[in-house]
């Protein structure tokens, strides 16, 4: 693993980023399209937050599929072709990927609700009620007691 101590490391927001669609959520393309000009800034990393498809309750990191890229940011295409662009430029991308993190519309997630062994050990359930949640985690979010697991 590189050290990252003496790199210059620009996060990225895909969806506000650089729009190439017109469609008013920024997209991979967009990222593409401003190398150069990170270049010039001497940037030695782009670190993309989630770019995965997601139902976007947890700003994209509430991820459902971690092998595809959402069709609003672009295609596993336009990956490579990111990837591809910032190597010529000296520049590496970092995917932001939390494992911890699945969307409630993960294949796995489902499967575990469903009780199915193998996947039940990858999540941990524990039961709660209206007043007693199962934990004392807050969200920035607000209260997702309850919209998280159908009844």
């Amino acid at each position: 693993m590189p050290d990252f101590s003496s790199s210059v490391v620009y996060q990225i927001y895909p969806r506000s980023f650089a729009d190439t669609t017109a469609t008013g959520t920024g997209d991979l393309p967009g990222v593409i399209g401003k190398l150069d000009y990170l270049a010039d800034l001497g940037v030695d990393y782009v670190w993309l937050t989630p770019v995965f498809p997601s139902p976007g309750i947890d700003n994209g990191y509430d991820v459902a599929d971690y092998c595809a890229i959402d069709p609003q940011f672009g295609t596993l295409d336009d990956l490579d072709r990111l990837i591809a662009a910032g190597r010529e430029r000296g520049i590496g991308v970092i995917l932001d990927m939390v494992f911890n993190h699945t969307s409630t519309s993960h294949p796995w997630f489902r499967r575990a609700l469903a009780g199915d062994p193998t996947y039940l050990d990858y999540y941990h359930f524990v039961e709660g009620s209206p007043t007693k949640p199962p934990t004392n985690w807050q969200s920035k979010f607000g209260d997702l007691r309850g919209s998280m697991c159908p009844s």
